[in-house]
């Protein structure tokens, strides 16, 4: 949904270091420490969401804060050692499964930990959460950051001054509105300016852990992203709109489900221009800006 084809990358570990096939061993003995020089929590650093998907420390030292930057890490964990062993021990396609393993558990906890320091529910903000190993990542260390992005595909960092700590409350400036095509992106707007699409909510597929099915995937967030939508605008649930189209933001790819929570943020979108809320709406007119 979320202009029936919007694909958000929504942690990026991938990019940040499991490169560690090069360096196993068995029966080491894996530090409990993370290595000098290894990023703290409440570190803020300026960095883009290609940077961000590195392995930390990022280019660039941390910044104050109180300042301009882009993002705050929030979280510094390590995964299980039992599954580092087993990886250190693993051979031919075993290593792969390992490598996921290890992959979920990382994106699981920044998941986790990630509403906790917000405050509150991260898909209904304008907020990106963001994982990436820890050098050397053969050790399993890994850092949980929090970006504000400027629209829902989460590419493009916007600098935030100050804490996002406790940031997500009701009524943030932070919670996400409407939003408007920008060339082939889209950018979070309020719902008083012109715009393409509105937020309705978030559909969750159930049961936790599921296996990834794309079909399956693509088949539950449009009905259940329809079903949102209707609620939204005060319909039936057998009610229909003809001029909106529901649209989705979420983990869409195996990669993506990897460790997600299966959460998908929910909108509708209009073929014309809108210049107000549709909530509540029913069948009535679209208030259309042209």
């Amino acid at each position: 949904m979320k202009r029936v084809a919007i694909y958000v990358a929504v942690l990026a570990l991938l990019g940040g270091g499991l490169y560690w096939m090069y360096e196993r061993g068995q029966g080491r003995d894996i530090p409990t420490t993370p290595p000098a020089g290894a990023p703290k929590e409440g570190s803020c650093y300026k960095v883009d969401a290609a940077g961000a998907k590195a392995a930390l420390p990022w280019d660039g030292q941390p910044v104050d804060c109180a300042g301009p930057h882009t993002v705050e890490l929030f979280h510094v964990g390590q995964v299980s050692k039992d599954l580092l062993h087993r990886l250190d021990a693993a051979k031919g396609e075993d290593v792969k499964i390992a490598q996921a393993l290890l992959y979920a558990q990382a994106r699981r906890a920044c998941l986790v930990t990630g509403p906790i320091f917000l405050g509150g529910a991260w898909h209904e903000s304008k907020v990106q959460i963001v994982a990436s190993w820890i050098k050397p990542a053969t050790d399993g260390f890994f850092g949980c950051g929090v970006a504000e992005v400027t629209g829902p595909t989460g590419e493009q960092f916007a600098p935030h001054t100050g804490s996002l700590k406790g940031a997500l409350t009701p009524g943030s400036p932070l919670s996400i509105a409407c939003v408007q095509r920008d060339g082939q992106q889209l950018r979070y707007v309020g719902c008083d300016q012109t715009h393409d699409g509105e937020y309705t909510g978030v559909y969750i597929i159930t049961p936790a852990e599921a296996p990834f099915d794309e079909a399956a995937v693509k088949s539950a967030t449009v009905k259940g992203c329809t079903t949102v939508g209707l609620q939204y605008l005060a319909l039936p649930d057998n009610g229909a709109r003809d001029d909106l189209t529901p649209g989705s933001v979420g983990p869409k790819t195996a990669s993506d489900w990897l460790g997600s929570d299966q959460t998908f943020a929910c909108y509708l979108m209009s073929p014309k221009p809108l210049k107000a809320t549709v909530k509540g709406l029913g069948k009535g007119p679209l208030p259309l800006a042209v």
